[in-house]
């Protein structure tokens, strides 16, 4: 195929490839037309990719890159692969995956694309900026084209633009599975029924949005742009399900700030925050905090296995045993509580005298308010540390007390019938 040159025929036209062009084309057109007919000059025959991504940069609409490739292929300026020809159903039937840039690593067109998780997640390439950028002017120009053709505009040329900006979007979503999983995985805590397939799924609704929406121009990369869809899409799906009265958005927002900062918290302190350091902390009021926490907690079912037993017991069998306990049951229930708290006292003076001041900071015995391992380790002028140690052995000593086991057994004998 020979190079196109090209020679202007005042108003009426172009000239290109030694014929004249007939066709009315606006200055943009004709000047994107002229730019991109030197670039047959120096490299050859152009690729679709290429087409697109100057009719983006020089700011045409989708009807005039429509007309710039329609010149193009009158040239005879474009690759045979991006020739394309429009078959009975419309659609562009003369593509390569592997020409356009559609297809995924390992020869997966993206139409094919399947998002088996985790293990397809390797072989789909990390694009660079570059890649990125491209990608997004193809989706851009393809929404504009479909945009065109809603309005009536029917032209094989805006058909074809309208599948590469598919076929780019679905590159675009495949390429970044990986980043789909990454930020599923951190939603599993408080994802309630929802398993991570569910968030990955949701997740990628997110991409897809992102990919519709990118836009090119502004700098940042997609993955940044992204991860904001993703995380909202993943939080809206976890607010829709995870209660049985749907939370509004910005309810769910505050009560995964309080998630959070509770982490936080214990992470540093060694115990959870109460109501009022939370609102403290956040700057909320202690009423509208605890409304929050009572409307977003987890769903319980009644029907939930509580027991390895044979029998299986559940939860809503140990709630209807416990209806209504007699005063007998509660004094039993009180003796018994009162001989395991003494017992634990005497296991406690006989191993170090520190361990029941440990148990009165740490577990509330005889009613102390809880302390931090670091208050208890000024204490005692020890470490942080040290006092986790400690802390850690006195229970050890005491789940292992056959006196203890047996009153324990005896208390959950007689309030929820464990034989």
């Amino acid at each position: 195929m020979s190079r196109c040159g090209l020679r202007r025929a005042g108003k009426a036209g172009l000239v290109g490839c030694g014929r004249k062009l007939t066709m009315k084309v606006n200055e943009l057109v004709e000047r994107a037309y002229s730019a991109l007919l030197e670039d047959v000059e120096r490299v050859g025959p152009l690729t679709r990719t290429h087409v697109v991504t100057v009719a983006s940069r020089r700011g045409l609409s989708a009807e005039e890159a429509a007309q710039l490739l329609g010149l193009l292929l009158d040239a005879s300026a474009l690759e045979e692969s991006a020739q394309l020809t429009v078959g009975s159903e419309g659609a562009p039937s003369g593509l390569s995956p592997a020409q356009s840039g559609a297809a995924s690593v390992d020869g997966e067109s993206a139409f094919e694309m399947r998002y088996t998780m985790p293990g397809k997640l390797g072989k789909h390439r990390i694009m660079n900026a570059d890649q990125e950028v491209a990608l997004g002017r193809r989706i851009q120009i393809g929404l504009q084209a479909k945009e065109a053709l809603a309005r009536g505009e029917d032209s094989a040329e805006l058909r074809s633009l309208a599948n590469d900006g598919d076929l780019a979007r679905h590159t675009m979503v495949v390429n970044n599975c990986r980043l789909v999983f990454d930020i599923a995985k951190g939603f599993i805590p408080q994802s309630g029924e929802l398993e991570l397939d569910d968030l990955t799924q949701e997740g990628m609704r997110g991409l897809n949005r992102a990919a519709e929406k990118f836009d090119p121009n502004l700098g940042y990369k997609f993955s940044t742009y992204a991860t904001w869809w993703i995380r909202q899409s993943i939080s809206r799906a976890i607010a829709d399900t995870s209660t049985s009265v749907r939370l509004p958005v910005h309810v769910w927002e505050q009560w995964r700030q309080v998630v959070r900062y509770r982490g936080d918290f214990e992470t540093r302190n060694g115990r959870l925050p109460s109501l009022e350091e939370i609102a403290q902390a956040l700057g909320k009021d202690p009423g509208t905090l605890k409304a929050i926490i009572e409307f977003a907690s987890p769903l319980v079912h009644l029907d939930a296995v509580v027991s390895d037993d044979p029998d299986g017991s559940t939860l809503g069998s140990l709630v209807l045993h416990q209806v209504g306990p007699s005063v007998e049951d509660e004094v039993l229930d009180t003796a018994v509580l009162h001989a395991i708290e003494k017992r634990i006292e005497e296991i406690a003076k006989n191993y170090d005298p520190r361990f029941t001041r440990i148990l009165e900071g740490r577990a509330g015995l005889h009613g102390h308010e809880q302390m931090t391992l670091e208050d208890l380790g000024r204490e005692f002028k020890i470490t942080r540390e040290r006092v986790r140690q400690l802390e850690k052995r006195i229970f050890t000593i005491i789940r292992e007390d056959a006196i203890v086991a047996t009153l324990v057994h005896d208390y959950l004998e007689g309030r929820h019938g464990v034989a």
